[in-house]
């Protein structure tokens, strides 16, 4: 019978040992050895399921990113908007805490944002508690309408759902922002900051 690899191998490292004493050194040898190449596999793995992670968080970021610019479209000739706290473009708003800040953005690299609604009252809704109307206003195709909420006040955030109206022709209506409930908020409830900061481009159909 012609002797295994091991046989010659075992025959090799003994010198003055038993082949016994060879063979189990030999044997530790070999399982160091598939542990070592183990552990390097593992590793491998490991660093590959890092990189495929980074790469899903990029996309998620990404993402997260691209909703954060949306576009509301109108038809052609809508001139005149108003902003209001719900599909009906007489609502007011009733849940702001604590203050609320909408522009307007017109279209261009140099162009001025100009203040639509600006509670900073470091309180709920308007000044006293008032319930908070939005004054028309006009925009064209390619303005932006930035909405951006923040928690002065720790205990609590809440905010109305916001829809831009157009006024004028056919009319029409886009909800902007859905409502934010106390219990949706409460991440931020004890943060002092912003809580929402959300840009939509103004669109034709």
């Amino acid at each position: 019978m012609q002797p295994s690899t091991i046989d010659r191998m075992a025959r090799a490292l003994a010198g003055r040992r038993s082949r016994r004493q060879s063979l189990a050194t030999l044997g530790g040898a070999v399982v160091a050895l598939g542990a070592e190449s183990a552990l390097g596999r593992k590793r491998k793995n490991g660093s590959l399921y890092d990189r495929a992670k980074r790469r899903a968080e990029r996309r998620a970021s990404k993402k997260s990113s691209s909703e954060k610019s949306k576009s509301a479209a109108f038809p052609r000739d809508c001139r005149h908007f108003v902003i209001a706290a719900g599909p009906n473009r007489d609502a007011k708003f009733k849940h702001i805490d604590d203050d609320l800040r909408i522009e307007l953005i017109p279209k261009g690299k140099n162009a001025s944002a100009r203040v639509l609604l600006d509670d900073d009252n470091n309180g709920p809704n308007g000044k006293n508690g008032d319930h908070i109307k939005v004054s028309p206003f006009t925009a064209r195709v390619g303005d932006r309408i930035r909405i951006i909420a923040r928690n002065e006040v720790v205990g609590g955030c809440e905010l109305d759902e916001i829809w831009l109206h157009c006024i004028e022709g056919k009319g029409g209506k886009v909800k902007l922002n859905s409502r934010i409930t106390p219990d949706q908020c409460r991440v931020n409830a004890n943060k002092v900051g912003v809580f929402l900061d959300k840009t939509v481009r103004i669109k034709n159909k």
